[in-house]
């Protein structure tokens, strides 16, 4: 099944009993650890699978409020609430006014609703949000082990891409990778690569991401840089082609793990990340140009079914 039938199939679980939302179900219907698969949810919903729940769970205390079947105390214990007071502050920031002052016509404006995929022949909408992105190509290539220097968002406290980017221009990390470049591999056309891991969280790019350029194994890291091994395996490299790279970046992952199926293989979730790869020919001319459509390659591991 596609990424999107998978999802369908997590939100009608949560949603068979949104009270007890198992997320540990998620994790055994999907097959993919826990940490990675909340990540995904989030990226595809565009909304945490915790905050989910917790905006059904208001929802429907609501309309049993409407309904009369439980009062305040009992709507605070079934969204599992230790008092009214934390509730009604919750309440609040969802409905804009105390349970008490709720009527229907607050109710079905601020009612948060289970979100719901269709399937339109070569794009998704969801609530009427269109893929604004297209798989250029895609290969399959085996890998071996390659050194990546860069450097990370933890040694520089940050949470985005954007602002390690701007790190690493400017404070010339590139001109100490430019020094290494007799030891690069598969460079030649790329300014640089964003390299996101260990998605232990809903939020962010992983709770690993590192700028930086592949090298062989031994290469000198230099000083206020870090060094991490990516071991060989198989890998989908794709170019994912949009308007602009925040298209490529909301779409990167939906387009490749459909094509990935459709190709016979599947995502390898056992050590997953995926890779922004930059090349100058694809991206940066056309972005400094201002062609109508850029390309970022994009690089996930995969296994053959």
């Amino acid at each position: 099944m596609d990424v999107m039938e998978q999802t369908q199939q997590v939100i009608d679980m949560l949603e068979s009993d949104i009270f007890q939302a198992d997320f540990g179900r998620a994790a055994r219907l999907t097959g993919i650890p826990l940490g990675v698969y909340q990540r995904i949810f989030s990226y595809i919903c565009r909304i945490s699978m915790t905050e989910y729940v917790r905006r059904r769970k208001l929802t429907e205390s609501a309309r049993m409020l409407l309904e009369e079947r439980v009062n305040v105390t009992e709507a605070a214990l079934c969204c599992g609430y230790e008092n009214t007071a934390s509730y009604t502050r919750a309440f609040k920031e969802q409905f804009l006014v105390p349970p008490v002052q709720l009527t229907v016509e607050i109710y079905h404006e601020k009612a948060f609703f289970p979100l719901f995929f269709t399937d339109k022949d070569t794009y998704y909408v969801m609530k009427g949000r269109r893929i604004m992105a297209e798989l250029v190509k895609i290969d399959y290539e085996k890998t071996e082990d390659l050194l990546l220097i860069g450097i990370s968002n933890k040694e520089h406290g940050v949470s985005g891409n954007k602002e390690l980017w701007d790190i690493f221009w400017s404070q010339h990390y590139d001109d100490k990778l430019t020094a290494l470049m007799d030891y690069q591999v598969g460079m030649e056309d790329c300014m640089g690569l964003g390299y996101s891991a260990d998605f232990t969280s809903e939020e962010g790019l992983g709770d690993t991401y590192i700028v930086g350029k592949f090298f062989q194994l031994g290469t000198p890291v230099p000083e206020g840089m870090t060094g991490r091994i990516i071991k060989g395996r198989t890998i989908a490299k794709a170019q994912i082609g949009a308007a602009n790279f925040e298209d490529i970046l909301n779409n990167a992952y939906l387009l490749m793990s459909d094509m990935v199926l459709k190709n016979g293989y599947e995502l390898d979730y056992e050590d997953f990340y995926w890779i922004e790869f930059y090349t100058v020919s694809r991206f940066c001319t056309p972005l400094e140009t201002g062609s109508k459509q850029i390309i970022c390659d994009w690089i996930m591991p995969c296994i053959k079914k």
